[in-house]
């Protein structure tokens, strides 16, 4: 009998040790393959990534951004923000990227990156499905984020501005127009595809061959120093100013004034082929100017005040361009016109032409007025020898009324590319 009370106060501890275990246990629910969202952590898009409003960068890689993200992202974008009356005035802009993708075959790959893989297909269809979606988007910008999928470069990139100069000129020497404008010279020639000759890179983009050798073309140093290349008829126009030269030369372009008034533009038609460097980086690494001084005013106001050092500093960037002069406007890489506050310039390695592109960033248009915010959808059309990996070059407008806007646009801003979710699917 002891021994059954015994068995039946022991059954009764474990019964009562087990209901406390059920009662203390955490309940467990399914098991999620999402990570819990913190809801006290702010989204990233089109914010700050820290306290001080410094855009922070992460690796050079793409990743998506979340529909709600994206569609955050473009309920801040505003056409007049742009200077456009409405989005509908994108649409001929967004033609002259239509026309340049369908040059590229379509199955053709327009960016190769470990993460994300775009043919020139899919740059088209986003392109037309951005075209088509133009007439609703005033009333419903975050349209953009529902039919839009936003690839978010963690990087980030530096953006910069640039402009189409008005340059004083004259289509024959005289009087101050004395410095020289060339034309692409008949003996500079280009490897053609499958060359079998061990050609370097430099070589294969522009040569020359004197006394049967295959030599560089002409640096800037030769040109502009030892002037190879005048009395040979190749002088296309003359202008007032070295320095605008040189400067017309790293912009790839620029509007010449005739002295009766009369406007013309100096479009690319080919380089030496050589490499560039820039004259901020030049003047900084002689110790000619500090890193504070480096503004395009102040650089340009100490070479003029030290004519024989300029054209030494200024050969040191060996790369030299060459022109045509046309009665048409300046041309972008796409074979098009630039537009501006749309138009980009980027590295088609990391941003392809015929992109669409979303950022942020602020432009100061005269000195002493407060910065205007952009939160824009911008295309990019154009590229440049200083546009390398995660740099964008913002087109600000052609006069020299946007010189200040655009040397003083110099930051780290957020990007994001958009593809069309229609595109994906193909």
């Amino acid at each position: 009998m002891k021994n059954k009370v015994s068995i039946f106060k022991t059954l009764a501890v474990i019964c009562l040790f087990s209901v406390l275990l059920c009662g203390c246990a955490a309940k467990i629910g399914p098991v999620s393959n999402q990570r819990p969202a913190n809801q006290h952590t702010k989204t990233r898009v089109w914010k700050s990534k820290r306290d001080s409003g410094k855009f922070v960068a992460g690796p050079v890689r793409y990743s998506m951004l979340s529909g709600q993200s994206a569609t955050i992202a473009a309920r801040r974008i505003s056409a007049k923000n742009q200077s456009l009356r409405t989005w509908r005035d994108m649409g001929p802009q967004i033609r002259k990227s239509i026309e340049y993708v369908q040059r590229n075959p379509s199955g053709g790959l327009a960016l190769k990156r470990k993460e994300l893989r775009l043919t020139w297909g899919q740059l088209r269809r986003s392109l037309e499905d951005l075209e088509r979606l133009l007439p609703r988007l005033d009333r419903n910008p975050e349209l953009l984020g529902k039919y839009f999928v936003w690839y978010e470069l963690q990087s980030g990139a530096e953006m910069t501005g640039y402009y189409t100069p008005v340059i004083e000129a004259s289509l024959t020497k005289k009087g101050p127009y004395k410095y020289p404008v060339y034309r692409l010279p008949p003996d500079l020639r280009k490897a053609r595809p499958g060359q079998t000759h061990p050609w370097s890179e430099q070589l294969r983009k522009a040569y020359r061959v004197e006394n049967g050798k295959i030599l560089p073309y002409h640096s800037r140093r030769a040109i502009d120093v030892n002037k190879v290349l005048a009395g040979r008829g190749l002088e296309v126009a003359w202008l007032k100013d070295p320095v605008d030269l040189f400067y017309m030369h790293v912009q790839g372009g620029g509007v010449l004034r005739l002295p009766d008034g009369r406007l013309r533009t100096a479009v690319f038609s080919g380089s030496n082929g050589r490499p560039f460097k820039g004259l901020g980086s030049i003047m900084l690494h002689s110790g000619v100017l500090k890193k504070s001084q480096l503004s395009r005013s102040k650089i340009k106001a100490w070479l003029l005040k030290h004519p024989k050092q300029m054209w030494e500093l200024m050969a040191n960037n060996e790369s030299y361009i060459f022109f045509k002069v046309t009665r048409g406007q300046p041309q972008a890489a796409i074979g098009k016109p630039l537009k501006s506050l749309i138009s980009l310039a980027s590295d088609p390695k990391l941003i392809p032409l015929g992109s669409i592109v979303g950022f942020r960033t602020d432009i100061y248009p005269e000195r002493g007025r407060p910065a205007r915010r952009i939160n824009g959808v911008g295309l990019a059309q154009d590229t440049g020898k200083a546009i390398r990996g995660t740099r964008l070059d913002y087109y600000i407008g052609t006069g020299n009324e946007f010189k200040y806007p655009a040397h003083h646009l110099k930051t780290h801003v957020p990007v994001y590319l958009l593809i069309s979710k229609s595109a994906l699917r193909r």
